[in-house]
């Protein structure tokens, strides 16, 4: 899904959070939102996933204006810091809880749900821990499983904010190249938050840096690298 973000402002009260900023997302790209605190990467996230409306300016999927789409139509799957499972169900029932809690409608059955959480269970390669519960589990072990619920609604975007922030450097990287390989299987068009540049370099097709609730530059890891910069982005993206 291709996404395109057309003079996008937020404010809250008399805080600007975002000033106008516009942004083409292509179809099945990984793109990093890079920036530090207050830079506006986390409200611009929310906004896409319609977890916050914007003051003006438009999200268009497709082409199609979604910025009065409600969270449920916009079909994204989140992914936060915080794993947010529920401790009293297995991770088998945490993957497929969305799908479980649809109308009676448009829920699949049971044996549909467990098939697509096995499938869940083998992408991000955990496929015997089904019948364990979260506090049996490693911080990179739930994080994926937050992944994996995240995957089990069929999303249209996959929208994540500092996934990786509350894990240590190897489990980081770990978990950084299964994110990416899950990415290309899926063909999802996806938008992570962060402030680790290392992160956003490595990972990302496409690094959007914004500070102060503007965006910067953009451009292809290599590029950003390459050509000349701001003073800010030069440095932001200092080694």
């Amino acid at each position: 899904m291709q996404i395109e973000i057309d003079e996008i402002a937020k404010d809250f009260g008399a805080t600007t959070a975002l000033h106008p900023v516009s942004l083409s997302i292509p179809s099945g790209a990984l793109v990093a939102l890079l920036g530090p605190s207050g830079s506006g990467k986390t409200t611009l996230l929310r906004i896409l996933g319609g977890l916050e409306i914007p003051s003006s300016g438009r999200v268009l999927f497709d082409g199609e204006d979604a910025t009065g789409m409600t969270v449920q139509e916009r079909r994204a799957g989140f992914v936060f810091q915080s794993y947010a499972l529920f401790r009293h169900m297995t991770v088998a029932q945490n993957i497929g809880y969305g799908l479980a809690a649809r109308p009676r409608a448009r829920r699949p059955s049971k044996a549909e749900i467990a098939r697509r959480v096995g499938h869940l269970l083998a992408l991000i390669q955990l496929p015997d821990i089904g019948a364990r519960y979260p506090g049996q589990l490693s911080g990179g072990q739930r994080q994926r499983v937050a992944l994996a619920r995240a995957l089990a609604i069929e999303p249209r975007m996959l929208l994540l904010d500092e996934p990786f922030g509350a894990l240590d450097a190897k489990v980081r990287r770990e978990l950084r190249q299964g994110l990416r390989d899950i990415h290309d299987e899926t063909g999802l068009t996806s938008v992570f938050v962060t402030h680790d540049q290392e992160e956003a370099m490595a990972l990302a097709d496409l690094v959007v840096v914004m500070s102060m609730g503007r965006i910067e530059q953009i451009g292809r890891p290599q590029d950003l690298r390459a050509r000349p910069a701001s003073a800010f982005v030069r440095a932001f993206l200092t080694v």
